[in-house]
């Protein structure tokens, strides 16, 4: 058991001690006399030892008392400047916070979202760790970050101990430069045996996101793939497809410049469309901070911006 004696005492010691007068200390306390002279008397028996020599007027402090005070006013002076701070970040807050994110996610749309929140929370600082979703559910899990951006949420998610908020949405298309379609691809919209005489761009070498677009689209797993390219960043994939390597599943909203400028050429195909939903996932039981909800709600209004 810690052997310190009772705060509320030693509270009431310190303004006795800087008012040096009973009365005034139970004007700053907003307590009756009588309260701060038993507080005093259950101090001074803790202690075994007199702190205050009292008269008509004043109250002297004693050589016991003196030593106390010089212990205990740092401390009170501290507290002080924490519980200040501590009010100023509910209201302005201030601090660390640690993001994760996908790649390419991380380091062009949230990058432009932080670098616009920080203008206006200079306060707040940032680190952003970019990895795939199971390595930043492992760090979340294990309170290495403090939220994190996940692909692909709704699958991922449920293994962990997080809660998730859906906070957008991407639509994945097939692309290729328009002279790979005009001398390889020749058709606006594919069939399934229609892949197997076209070169590949994936962001590994086994193609998940293109075998995972083949079953989405055609309900039967990918044949044999020709993968002429691979690499772990979406930027690299958009621009080899530019350069006419092949084809490749991408981001719509990365390429629409793109599209639209005859770069990039859409490959149609029947069905619903193949949705990637990102979502920004918290560890369960886990206080939210003020910085995190500043910033999550700052997202929110971010988004909804750009959507007008």
């Amino acid at each position: 058991m810690l052997n310190i004696p009772d705060l509320n005492r030693m509270k009431v010691f310190y303004v006795v001690y800087t008012q040096r007068s009973l009365i005034q200390a139970a004007k700053v306390l907003n307590i009756t006399r009588s309260a701060i002279s038993q507080s005093l008397k259950a101090l001074e028996y803790e202690l075994q030892t007199k702190l205050f020599i009292r008269d008509s007027k004043n109250v002297l402090p004693t050589e016991p008392a003196e030593l106390l005070f010089r212990t205990i006013a740092p401390f009170i002076a501290e507290l002080q400047t924490t519980v200040a701070e501590i009010e100023t970040g509910k209201r302005n807050p201030v601090g660390h916070l640690r993001i994760g994110a996908p790649q390419d996610f991380g380091s062009t749309h949230l990058t432009d979202v932080i670098v616009e929140f920080q203008k206006k929370h200079p306060q707040i600082t940032f680190e952003l760790k970019l990895a795939t979703p199971v390595i930043l559910l492992e760090m979340l899990t294990d309170s290495k970050l403090d939220v994190a951006f996940v692909d692909n949420g709704d699958f991922h998610a449920k293994n962990y101990p997080v809660s998730s908020l859906n906070v957008m949405k991407e639509k994945f298309i097939l692309v290729c430069s328009n002279k790979y379609f005009d001398e390889v691809v020749k058709k606006s919209s594919l069939k399934y045996d229609d892949l197997k005489k076209l070169n590949f761009i994936d962001y590994i070498h086994h193609a998940p996101v293109i075998k995972m677009w083949i079953q989405h689209h055609f309900g039967k797993n990918a044949p044999d793939l020709r993968i002429v390219f691979s690499a772990e960043s979406v930027r690299s994939v958009i621009k080899a497809t530019k350069g006419g390597l092949g084809i490749s599943v991408v981001p719509e909203h990365l390429v629409e410049a793109d599209l639209k400028a005859g770069r990039l050429k859409n490959i149609s195909v029947t069905g619903r469309d193949l949705i990637n939903q990102i979502i920004l996932a918290r560890r369960l039981e886990r206080p939210v901070t003020a910085r995190e909800k500043y910033f999550v709600d700052f997202y929110k209004d971010y988004i909804a911006r750009s959507e007008r």
